[in-house]
């Protein structure tokens, strides 16, 4: 497994944290194939995470490292109430399939995945020129266009 360089963020690029062994994981991916904007999507799976980087996106989503793992996947019966950042950071680096949701952060925005289509969120929708009228307005219910099938 290859370290992950230095995170760093750029508002023209989204990075995605997932583990391609959820199904949270891939489908959230998935969401982001056809996309032109530039990706950098990093499987916890085969990318380590450092130390550090979690614990600077933990700060980020203003939780807990220990937030980050699903103690529901956890197989094990060992008692995690006791457990510091530096435990659940190697329980994280070890056990990729224990992080919660995937984790997407552009420029200074982080956020948590948790239903792969709210990935979209992050993408700006280009709704130039359109009117939002529909509260006042009566919509149109005629046909617009001339002439043409659509069959």
């Amino acid at each position: 497994m290859e370290d992950m360089a230095v995170l760093a963020r750029d508002e023209n690029e989204l990075i995605l944290i997932y583990s391609s062994n959820t199904r949270v994981g891939k489908h959230t991916l998935s969401y982001l194939q056809g996309t032109t904007d530039r990706i950098n999507a990093i499987d916890i799976a085969k990318v380590k995470v450092t130390g550090t980087q979690w614990a600077e996106i933990a700060d980020d989503l203003n939780v807990n490292i220990g937030d980050l793992v699903d103690k529901r996947v956890l197989d094990d019966k060992t008692d995690h109430s006791n457990f510091d950042a530096d435990d659940w950071i190697k329980v994280l680096q070890n056990n990729d399939e224990v992080l919660t949701q995937p984790i997407a952060i552009k420029g200074k925005r982080v956020k948590q995945i948790e239903n792969p289509p709210n990935i979209m969120d992050f993408f700006d929708v280009d709704s130039a020129g359109l009117k939002k009228t529909m509260h006042t307005d009566d919509p149109t219910i005629e046909r617009t266009t001339k002439g043409e099938d659509f069959k």
